[in-house]
């Protein structure tokens, strides 16, 4: 049985569909939904070349809290519009290893993710995160594959 289910999001257009299928299988299944959004604290260490003329990384990371937790409230709002009840959580960290910290902590049931990721040459199919995701998790995972219309 369904009870919890982890949803992992970035707010990109591929995990915009896991969420919406992890509403509509929270709704079959009397369930609810947990939205995290991790910030990848590596990621904006690339985004400028020089700190003379751009944000601090702290500054940068903010601002990356600041939209994961606009959009993983967007998703509760959606979940809530569908009958389910959601929360949400942002952290900070390497992403695959916090979904599956928050997969135990949370006591989810599930993990919907979606597939297709940005990173690495050799996970370019599904992605790392996904692929390190499916690989460490202690309870099932369920791969939204994504493709672009």
């Amino acid at each position: 049985m369904i009870n919890k289910i982890l949803v992992p999001t970035d707010g990109s257009e591929r995990a915009e569909k896991a969420a919406e299928y992890a509403i509509e299988v929270a709704r079959d299944n009397d369930a609810s939904i947990f939205f995290l959004s991790v910030v990848d604290e590596l990621s904006p260490a690339y985004a400028y070349e020089t700190e003379a003329i751009s944000p601090t990384l702290p500054e940068i990371l903010d601002q990356m809290k600041e939209a994961a937790d606009n959009y993983v409230d967007q998703l509760q709002q959606r979940a809530a519009q569908a009958g389910v009840k959601a929360t949400t959580k942002v952290v900070t960290g390497h992403p695959s290893e916090e979904i599956l910290n928050q997969a135990d902590d949370s006591g989810a049931d599930l993990i919907v993710i979606s597939s297709h990721g940005r990173r690495a040459l050799a996970a370019a199919v599904i992605g790392s995160v996904t692929i390190n995701v499916i690989h460490g998790a202690r309870i099932p995972v369920t791969v939204v594959p994504w493709h672009k219309e």
